[in-house]
């Protein structure tokens, strides 16, 4: 249900900041080689909170737009890529988790304001199976918790993949 996704991305919002601030310095290491770091797996989460909210509101307004039509695919993105691209691992913390805060604001303003009709609008995922919107919500906000137990448990580190 979308209120537990609304929720459970909220508590996140208030606990994290705090929490991964007092990290401090080893956010910058990881812990085997080839695999991101803390800092990184946050900054992660930054860009599949931006690739996230596009969606939702691309969806939401094709679902408006045309009812009949064949589900829209949902495009990954190179994780890589950005998570270079954006050098999260010579990047201030505190940049990193306003950034994080901020997307996520904004995933919250987005999701908070959906109609059933909205959340019920199908996708098509990149293995072809069809999911609607709201599916698609809970599975950020999965997969999000998932990075986050990274960063905060003594197991640490993301393996590094290619697309999501």
């Amino acid at each position: 249900m979308i209120a537990n996704s609304i929720a459970r991305l909220e508590a996140a919002l208030n606990t994290v900041p705090e929490q991964f601030q007092a990290l401090q310095e080893e956010v910058y290491q990881p812990r085997t080689p080839g695999k991101w770091s803390r800092l990184q797996i946050l900054g992660h989460l930054c860009d599949s909170a931006i690739n996230n909210v596009s969606r939702f509101i691309q969806l939401q307004q094709s679902g408006i737009a045309n009812v009949s039509a064949d589900p829209p695919s949902i495009t990954p993105y190179n994780q890589n890529h950005w998570v270079d691209a954006q050098q999260y691992n010579n990047a201030p913390i505190e940049d990193v988790i306003r950034l994080w805060c901020s997307f996520n604001q904004a995933v919250l303003r987005v999701i908070t304001h959906l109609s059933q009709p909205s959340l019920d609008v199908r996708c098509k995922l990149p293995d072809g199976q069809i999911v609607t919107l709201e599916w698609l919500i809970q599975d950020y906000v999965a997969h999000m918790e998932h990075h986050l137990h990274q960063i905060f448990s003594k197991r640490s580190c993301l393996p590094v993949h290619k697309l999501k």
